[in-house]
């Protein structure tokens, strides 16, 4: 039976060898090929592919031979195919062989790939294998021991090695299947070569697989709107016109992340159907069965100048950077009767595809895969302590590397840096690191990613898990010298358990002591403990406690933890280890805490055996030592939550990651408002709640996950019924209580003031509608490691923003180019700090900023709510650091200052136009430096105001100083780069122009954007003119004083303008003679009188007449001749009037002679003062010398006799008075 099917297959490769084979090889190959035989066929069962071993040949025979068996030499994806293929051919008919297998790297020295395609991933290298000899490039299984390569093990050789038979192995099959994995971001495939007419019929289908269906996201459009399929919401769409609203849907949906074949096919203005795993999953009418060119036209494209005529695969067309589509695809065909396009990917690598017209595409950010999703690259293997470098890519590459981790490895240690950069450049270094435990990662799979930061990279496990850990660079920018270092500690086996003392659960272990000490050996400061656990454990907490001294802590899997190695211990940085050893392993923790109180805790443990160690660095005795077990709590289905009261308190609680607890509350009608708090403990964790249904972390109705384990879930009118409850976590907590409780109704109010902010204290239920701004602060005293702000719970979508600073580096003289001369002295590393300016991210009210090394000072948080939030909290953390001072800002703030008025504006204007220095501008010199000048004047003719012909430094002034010229030109000086100024530093300055800040202020935000001043300078009236210098409302050229702007008219001449005039008609010369005589008959006088009282027995007495005689002389008035008594006594009265007011200061009492010289006036005959008033009669006109004042309309008007009420004027000095 075996010789039968033997000469089938010689009959095969006979002919094969006839049809195919002699064109591409020798005839001295093809001899050789025809000699060729099958010994024998099996089928592996783990695959179900069938395998022939071929008789000895050289690897490119045996190649050859497989591909005309439509197979190709064997690919080994796994240990279990290299076992399973060894062990079958390798000893078959009890012949040792050895086996070649598909793997070479001929092609390009040390790039090894399979023979059908595969990347090289598994690899069973034997011994110092592979070699370093350029001439052995084919790898073969050793069927026996080659020195010290051991059976069953790799080993590479020459294609036709002399003194070693090898035997080819053929695995029938396909080949490698490439296909196209698209990050819904920014990739796509753009086809520009064009497309045969699909005419009235077109069908398009494709192999897709998509991790999230959701959203609308094209596998293909053509051009501007023209046919395309698409996929919206998990249902199957076609582009059949421009509103995607009125395209045909499918009525099936596809399942997320398995490959499923879709189609469509249309027969223009006839009938549509689409097609899901070749089921019908939908008709399509014939008003939708349009076949569109692609050629509508719209915005995007003739905006930007594109043609649009485009075949996109992966987005949407139509100049649209939008409907990404993520996920993979394979095998897109279009097709009609006549013409076929079929996009099959086969190259595997490069930045072009091709279908089978050889119309080609080019690949924009799209990565090669393997219809499994793994990456087709060269894998590099990193071997322990051994250095990578030289390492080259560019952007979009995918270099793979891997390492085998030991069994008991305790740490690992990953470091990466580009070495052809500078140091700190980190715009131009930029890389991403992808890491997964046995399988391929990439960007949207991975266990761990590694952030660039400075061109450096470092990350380290404990207690990995051991196998395979694969690393993936994906080159930002380009990198021309990557260097990777890998390194792990194997740890040493614990001591035996006889020497070491187990705990029980709750069991403690008393008078406990260590010695400690600076001559005290190691192994004399420490006692080994150790839990034998035989079930799974929620937690195990080992905790220490009384006596005396200061005793430390550790506990760890697999072997005793060791404090003195300080390549595992963390020592300082112990709180950071803890966290990392929680999140990375769960295997390992440490509690280094003062005295005797510690505490360490391993959470989600398997069975096995855990061990303690208990240290001290000085002295501890007399102290305890227990082991407490948590088993998982028995809430961790829906159907088991616990029921919660209100207003009681439940726990204390633990949790890990994958650890889901569920409670619940039935909520009563009319409950106002409906709290669950978590309380104390310490960790992360985080609140779900959903109304009758069990929330999970992806469906649910409200949601806390603020930092720490004190979240709280709050809203207002909570729907009576029964609520559930998800307590999560992604990480650990412990010692958490939580509470539901039924409160009053909160409302919200804010009044625009910014809110400050304290370390770790949330600010409940939140309530902004659309479009608000609301406003919060925070206060650093030094800086910090790192500060958080974080938004949560409720209900909307907001955004954040921060403005602060951070701290920096100064690095100027961190190195030095000869560090001989430094001796014991290192360069100090200054800091500093610089403005930052953050947005959150994050989706909803979930929104985080994160600062990295803020510095001491204020920070401003600004809440957008993009649309209505309502119970929305927000908290601020941060920790301050022990290493960083206080920056002090030896720069004073200094404000801007206003350098150039108006007025100095229109100086350079003229100082720059007037070439001629006439002082006029004609309009050749005008136009000649139009483009410089800060005005905004249309022409030559809006500035000449007077149309003379020529502009005068007037006109240049009073454009300059235009309202909205004037404001521009202070804005833009106290602005910064367009920024808004305070309505205080605007209102300090000195304008032309009359203008209201504070009105301009639309937002009320004390300040004035460039907006605003757009806005008020479009409706400000002007009131400066540059023709009034001083702004009296009287132009200069008829403004008598210019200068002054309570004068503008001088009517005698004399220099005195009207308003500051006696008397503006009347010279002031005259007035001052007159002045003066007066002065000196009133000096006159006095002395008579002081002569009289001091001879009043010899001299007669004065009587009116003569009083009147001596104050006529001395006034000039002898030709008036005043026939009555009534004269004599108003001029008396006018006289005593003057006397009063010239010597109102005289406090010196007249002597009794004074008085009686008065009382002799004869008076009797003196009619009253109010009869004067009464008879007009008696009231006799002023002489014509008084003068009096002028008035508005250029009278004289004197009121006379003084406070009688009585007025008179007159036209001009030369008229008679006239009473009024």
């Amino acid at each position: 039976m075996n010789s039968m099917g033997n000469g089938k297959a010689f009959a095969l490769v006979t002919l094969f060898l006839a049809s195919l084979m002699t064109p591409i090889i020798s005839y001295s190959s093809a001899e050789s090929v025809e000699e060729i035989t099958i010994l024998h066929t099996a089928i592996n069962p783990d695959n179900n592919n069938t395998y022939h071993l071929l008789s000895a040949a050289s690897w490119e025979d045996s190649a050859s031979v497989a591909r005309g068996l439509n197979g190709f030499l064997t690919t080994i994806d796994s240990l279990e195919e290299n076992t399973w293929v060894f062990e079958t051919f390798a000893n078959f008919d009890n012949q040792s062989r050895h086996l070649w297998t598909g793997l070479s790297d001929h092609d390009e020295e040390g790039y090894f790939k399979w023979h059908d395609g595969t990347p090289f991933y598994y690899r069973n290298w034997g011994e110092n294998q592979p070699s370093s000899n350029d001439e052995e490039d084919y790898v073969h299984i050793a069927g026996t021991n080659i020195g010290n390569i051991m059976p069953g093990t790799w080993n590479d050789l020459s294609n036709d090695p002399e003194l070693v038979p090898v035997y080819g192995v053929v695995e029938i099959g396909p080949g490698a299947d490439y296909a196209l994995r698209f990050d819904g971001y920014d990739d796509f495939i753009i086809i520009e070569d064009e497309l045969p007419d699909w005419g009235s019929h077109i069908e398009i289908e494709a192999m897709v697989n998509l991790p999230d269906t959701s959203g609308i996201q094209f596998i293909t459009m053509m051009g501007d709107y023209g046919w395309g399929l698409y996929v919206n919401n998990g249902q199957l769409a076609y582009s059949s016109e421009y509103s995607m609203s009125k395209n045909p849907i499918s009525n099936m949906s596809i399942t997320e992340n398995n490959w499923t074949h879709v189609k469509v096919v249309i027969e223009e203005d006839s009938y549509g159907e689409f097609y899901i795993d070749g089921n019908p999953a939908g008709i399509i009418d014939a008003e939708d069965s349009k076949i569109p060119l692609g050629d509508f036209g719209s915005n995007n494209c003739f905006q930007n100048g594109l043609e649009c005529d485009e075949l996109i695969i992966g987005k949407m067309g139509a100049g649209c950077d939008c409907n990404y589509f993520m996920g993979m695809i394979d095998d897109l065909r279009i097709s009609n009767a006549a013409n076929e396009s079929f996009w099959g990917f086969p190259e595997g690598e490069g930045m072009f595809t091709s279908d089978l017209m050889e119309i080609t595409g080019e690949i924009i950010g799209a990565s090669w895969v393997m219809p499994d999703g793994s990456i087709v690259t060269q894998a590099i293997q990193i071997f322990n302590g051994e250095e990578i470098f030289d390492i080259s890519g560019l952007p979009g590459d995918q270099l793979l590397f891997f390492a085998e981790i030991d069994e008991m490895t305790k740490g690992a240690y990953f470091s990466a840096f580009d070495e052809s950069k500078e140091w700190f450049e980190e715009e131009d270094s930029g890389f991403e690191i992808y890491v997964a435990h046995e399988y391929i990662p990439n960007s949207w799979q991975h266990d761990y990613y590694i952030e660039n930061e400075w061109g450096f990279v470092y990350e380290e496990w404990q207690w990995p898990e051991a196998g395979t850990w694969w690393f993936v660079v994906v080159p930002i920018y380009e990198i021309e010298s990557l260097s990777i270092y890998l390194d792990w500690e194997i740890a040493e086996p614990p001591p035996p358990l006889e020497e070491m003392t187990e705990l029980f659960n709750g069991i403690p272990v008393t008078d406990q002591s260590i010695s400690g000490g600076r001559n005290v050996p190691l192994e004399d400061k420490l006692l080994y403990y150790y839990v034998d656990l035989n079930e799974n454990l929620s937690s195990l907490s080992i905790k220490t406690y009384g006596g005396t001294g200061n005793v430390d802590l550790g506990i760890s899997w697999g072997t005793v933890p060791d404090p003195f190695d300080f390549g595992f211990f963390p020592g300082i940085f112990e709180d950071e280890f803890a966290e990392d050893s929680v999140a990375n392993s769960q295997k390992v923790a440490w509690d280094g805490g003062p005295g005797n109180d510690n505490v360490v805790t391993l959470y989600d443990l398997e069975p096995g055996i855990y061990y303690i160690t208990a240290y001290t660095y000085q002295r501890a005795t007399d102290f305890t030592i227990s082991a407490q077990f948590t088993y998982e709590p028995e809430n961790i289905e829906p159907e088991d939550a616990i029921e919660l009261f209100p207003g009681q308190k439940y726990g204390p609680l633990s949790g890990y990651e994958s650890l889901d607890q569920y409670f619940k509350i039935n909520v009563p009608t009319g409950t106002e408002r409906l709290e669950v708090d978590l309380s104390e403990g310490f960790g992360e964790a985080t609140l779900y709640m959903k109304l009758e249904q069990a929330p999970t972390t992806s469906e649910f109705d409200y949601l806390s996950s603020s930092p720490g384990a004190s979240d709280i879930v709050g809203f207002n009118d909570p729907t009576p019924g029964m609520w559930y409850i998800l307590l999560d976590t992604d990480e650990v907590f412990g010692n958490v209580m939580i509470t539901a409780s039924f409160e009053d109704r909160y409302v919200w109010t804010y009044d625009g003031t910014p809110i400050e902010l304290f370390n770790n204290e949330e600010i409940l239920g939140i309530e902004a509608p659309e479009g608000e701004e609301l406003f919060f602060f925070l206060n650093l005293e030094k800086p910090g490691n790192y500060l958080q702000i974080s938004t949560f719970g409720g209900t909307g979508d907001l955004t954040l923003t921060l403005d602060g600073k951070a701290v920096t580096f100064g690095f100027d003289d961190f190195f030095f180019e000869d560090e001989g001369d430094m001796g014991r002295q290192r360069p100090s590393l200054e800091t500093e700090s610089q403005e930052i300016e953050l947005e959150s991210y994050g989706e909803g009210t979930l929104q985080t900023i994160y600062v990295d090394l803020p510095a001491n000072g204020r920070f401003d948080i600004t809440l957008s709510a993009e649309t209505d939030v309502s119970d929305v909290s927000i908290i601020a953390s941060w920790e301050y650091s022990d290493f960083i001072d206080p920056i002090i800002d030896d720069e004073p703030i200094t404000e801007p200052v206003v350098e150039m008025t108006c007025r100095d504006n229109a100086d350079n204007i003229m100082k720059m136009t007037d070439k001629d220095a006439n002082g006029l501008i004609d309009e050749t010199e005008f136009k000649s430096v139009i483009t410089e000048m800060d005005i905004q004047g249309e022409d030559f003719q809006s500035v000449d105001l007077n149309s003379d012909g020529e502009i005068e430094y007037a006109e240049i002034l009073q454009e300059s100083c235009q309202c909205d010229n004037e404001i521009w030109i202070i804005f833009d000086q106290l602005s910064n780069d367009r920024d808004s100024v305070s309505i205080e530093l605007l209102s300090s300055q000195i304008y032309e122009n009359d203008y209201n800040f504070i009105g301009m202020d639309t937002n009320s935000d004390l300040e004035v954007s460039e907006l605003e001043i757009e806005l008020a300078s479009s409706i400000c009236v002007t009131k400066f003119d540059a023709f009034d210098g001083d702004g009296d409302g009287v132009p200069d050229a008829i403004d008598e004083f210019p200068n002054d702007p309570d004068e503008s008219k001088d009517t005698d001449g004399d220099g005195v303008g009207d308003n500051a005039d006696l008397a503006p008609s009347i010279a002031n010369d005259l007035i001052y003679s007159v002045g003066a005589i007066v002065f000196v008959g009133l000096l006159g006088l006095l002395v008579l009188v002081t002569r009289g009282n001091r001879n009043s027995v010899q001299q007669e007495d004065w009587g009116d007449e003569k009083n009147f005689e001596i104050a006529e002389s001395m006034l000039g008035l002898q030709d008036s001749k005043l026939e009555s008594n009534q004269g004599i006594i108003s001029t008396q009265t006018a006289s005593a009037e003057i006397y009063q007011s010239e010597f109102s200061n005289n406090n010196k009492e007249p002597s009794d002679g004074y008085q009686d010289s008065l009382s002799n006036i004869e008076i009797q005959n003196m009619p009253s003062f109010e009869d004067l008033l009464g008879s007009d009669e008696q009231i006799v006109a002023p002489s014509n010398q008084l003068m009096g004042m002028i008035g508005i309309d250029g009278k004289e008007t004197i009121e006379y006799p003084s406070n009688s009420g009585v007025k008179w004027s007159r036209s001009n000095p030369s008229e008679e008075w006239s009473k009024n």
